[in-house]
């Protein structure tokens, strides 16, 4: 019965993380495509969704056989303690992109006349490499691997922290008080913005703005309803973690369904909320394209 458990435990995390990594490819090749993603919204999604796919595929490729296998010496290895350092490498980058993104909405849509100037080349890229950054400086104590390592245990279905002072600082002070402060800080940006975006558009229905207008508002809008929807997956991902599992679970395939089953489920849900978001708009020169871009290709050519 244990054998044909582990074998179902393992069969779950293939799927979701092949599906995880098929749709965060997707959309990677969404952002490259679409002339409106060629912006500091559109880069700031292509870093989150490399971090998504890299969680993805550690799970299909590391967890799901080795819990099949019941593999905990290889588990157990250096090699097994460096998948476990890459998977925190992922999983950092993307809570902190999740975090610049709710900055970048903030930004574009509370100052959208001063955002062009804000977001120059350098600043973007700032915004895309600073998360992986700190999602470095997260994994360096990791590289003493005898003393400080995260590996994934086969037998209990779940990423494990070995024993000691070092780990039990990271894990507590670098893994929980971090990820919770990300938290908030992406709310409290989040709420700020709907807040302002709620008053623009009370204010501008008594107004009356060219086609041109519109059509930026509402990409912005869309732009920010869908950075709501993947913080969401991140809030789900937080909450079942350190509130549902404590409480709740009992059984092991309770607490795989609320730890690990849902970890890469939210990253793999990320992709499928950002390729539902841009379906339909993979080619710039059709009709595809946003509104807005052909809204000024159509006034130039009139022009």
């Amino acid at each position: 019965m244990d054998s044909v458990n582990n074998m179902w435990a393992g069969i779950v995390m293939f799927v979701a993380g092949l599906f995880g990594v098929c749709f965060n490819g997707l959309a990677i090749f969404t952002v490259y495509k679409c002339r409106h993603l060629h912006n500091s919204f559109g880069f700031l999604c292509l870093s989150h969704c490399i971090a998504n796919l890299g969680v993805c595929f550690t799970f299909a490729a590391w967890c799901a056989p080795t819990t099949v296998w019941q593999n905990s010496a290889l588990a157990d290895t250096v090699e097994g303690k460096r998948v476990g350092q890459i998977n925190f490498l992922f999983w950092n980058a993307c809570v902190y992109s999740h975090l610049s993104i709710s900055i970048n909405r903030f930004i574009c849509i509370t100052f959208p006349l001063q955002a062009k100037k804000v977001f120059t080349p350098h600043v973007i890229g700032a915004f895309f490499f600073v998360p992986w950054a700190i999602a470095l400086c997260h994994i360096t104590p990791y590289f003493w691997v005898n003393d400080c390592f995260v590996f994934y245990e086969p037998t209990t279905w779940a990423w494990t922290f070995t024993d000691g002072p070092c780990v039990l600082y990271i894990s507590t002070y670098f893994d929980f008080y971090s990820s919770m402060t990300v938290f908030v800080l992406m709310t409290f940006f989040d709420l700020l913005t709907g807040f302002k975006l709620r008053m623009m558009n009370n204010k501008n229905a008594l107004l009356t703005g060219t086609r041109e207008m519109h059509a930026k508002r509402k990409m912005e809008t869309r732009f920010f309803i869908q950075a709501i929807c993947q913080s969401a997956t991140f809030g789900m991902e937080i909450l079942s973690f350190y509130v549902v599992c404590p409480l709740v679970a009992t059984t092991q395939w309770e607490m795989f369904m609320t730890t690990t089953f849902m970890w890469v489920a939210c990253h793999a849900s990320d992709g499928v909320i950002m390729c539902l978001f841009h379906s339909g708009r993979l080619c710039g020169n059709s009709k595809t394209s946003t509104a807005a871009t052909s809204i000024t290709v159509e006034s130039k050519s009139r022009h």
